[in-house]
């Protein structure tokens, strides 16, 4: 079996407390994002005597770690023993794996509705961060402390193959996506990512290096400690110092070969719209069920393509396989370097940008317009979660222009067709939440002392509240 996240921004240091506290993690179409209510979490607040408190929550659903298990002024709590069995797993001791109480197996420990509602082509999004539903630490974003939560684990495919999908338009492209990916909640695939011209020529012009370093290096401790490398030097106390690591990588990015077959490249240089798609055998005929569709689904549009003779001139849906374990991880770290490769390339370039996350509804099937008074941005490198329609938007700009504007004016654009921003990233300082979200927080923090300011709330003690 499989844990929720197996592919992540794992040399960054997330948590994952951070995920839940996010919502993330949408890549994956059978698993939904992170979600648990199953969690060991304090939230402060202000008892009948006016004494400030921190109160332990316990939803774990742990024999032995309930709170019914502790005995009234023992000295022993939930919080002590976990802290034990976790340092006794740290240092290799091997312990008795704990099993859930019979109230835990009926709490969720994942979206286990998300398979079922991402098949229903409405005009709902899909996941956001401002969803009020669940335990309070999920999308809790900082309001309450985390300390433990309790995950499903997912059935691991018997066979797995991958291919990059090639399309002509964005109307087959997500004619591709509700006929093909979401026909039916038990034939999803594992994931399907879509990258447009954009996303290819960026993270091939300033993400070269990177790509390697994750194909050969993974995501773990040597990462990590590069990582680390470059955030110091982006902390020297030298002008130069915040982009020499960005100019470095853009200069010498085409000193190193491209970091994917050309059998993929050369599809992505050739069309403006492309899928990774990841399928699955999960011991039902799932995965020939889903090859059975998309080979129907391509024949049946290129067919049509040769009769109304759109083919002369113009472009065929195709597609090429991933023919081995190194195919895979070189298009999944390809996909993963997306955002480092934008921020690479608007350094090396001299430009400015700015980067969106947003789900749109799931039956939207287009690209949100600009407004007519927007400034025409230099590249608009648009890759997402296809099967859930979140989005990632990285749009460069010249130096001079006005992006919190232009920021502003693409946030009104993307909720005037129905979207919702953030998508999973959160909404920090910069975006404001939804009432109900915001007084969903206030209750979680009613002092307001942890996170101040997220979301459009006071920075002031109790919200500026007497």
């Amino acid at each position: 079996r499989e844990s929720h996240s197996i592919l992540g921004s794992t040399f960054l240091n997330p948590t994952t407390a951070a995920g839940v506290a996010f919502g993330s993690g949408g890549t994956l179409m059978r698993k939904g994002p992170a979600r648990t209510d199953r969690a060991l979490y304090c939230k402060v607040s202000r008892n009948k005597w006016g004494e400030n408190t921190v109160e332990v929550v316990n939803t774990l659903g742990i024999e032995g770690l309930q709170d019914s298990d502790f005995q009234e002024h023992s000295g022993e709590n939930p919080v002590q023993k976990l802290d034990v069995y976790a340092n006794d797993v740290r240092q290799g001791y091997r312990r008795t794996m704990a099993k859930s109480s019979k109230t835990g197996l009926q709490i969720k420990a994942s979206d286990t509705d998300y398979q079922e509602k991402v098949c229903q082509y409405t005009k709902d999004v899909s996941r956001h961060n401002s969803d009020t539903t669940g335990e309070d630490c999920n999308r809790s974003e900082g309001k309450v402390l985390i300390l433990a939560t309790v995950h499903d684990t997912f059935q691991a495919p018997s066979k797995k193959r991958m291919f990059w999908v090639s399309f002509p338009d964005m109307e087959t492209t997500a004619a591709f996506r509700r006929e093909v990916c979401l026909d039916n909640p038990a034939d999803l695939p594992i994931s399907c990512e879509y990258l447009d011209r954009d996303s290819v020529d960026i993270i091939d012009r300033s993400g070269r290096i990177a790509t390697y370093l994750i194909r050969y290096l993974g995501t773990g401790d040597i990462m990590g400690y590069l990582w680390n490398v470059k955030s110091a030097i982006g902390e020297l106390p030298f002008s130069w110092a915040p982009l020499f690591c960005d100019k470095f990588l853009h200069v010498f990015n085409n000193w190193v070969p491209e970091a994917i077959p050309s059998k993929f490249l050369n599809k992505g240089r050739e069309y403006d719209h492309n899928c990774m798609v990841a399928v699955g055998e999960f011991g039902d005929g799932t995965l020939d069920r889903f090859m059975e569709r998309m080979d129907a689904f391509i024949k049946k549009y290129n067919d049509k393509a040769s009769a109304d003779d759109v083919s002369e001139g113009g472009k065929m849906i195709t597609y090429v396989e991933a023919e081995s374990q190194a195919d895979i991880t070189a298009l999944n770290a390809f996909r993963f370097v997306a955002a480092l490769a934008f921020k690479t390339y608007v350094v090396g370039e001299d430009l400015q940008g700015i980067s969106v996350d947003y789900g749109l509804p799931k039956n939207y099937e287009g690209v949100p317009p600009l407004a007519d008074s927007a400034v025409k941005p230099l590249k608009r490198m648009r890759y997402s979660h296809f099967g859930c329609n979140v989005i990632h938007e990285d749009i460069a700009y010249a130096l001079g222009v006005d992006t919190h504007t232009e920021h502003m004016a693409f946030k009104q654009a993307v909720e005037v067709e129905g979207g919702k921003l953030p998508a999973e990233h959160g909404h920090g300082t910069e975006y404001r939440a939804p009432q109900d979200t915001q007084k969903r927080w206030m209750n979680m923090d009613p002092l307001n002392v942890l996170n101040p300011g997220i979301g459009g709330l006071s920075y002031l003690p109790k919200y500026g509240q007497k």
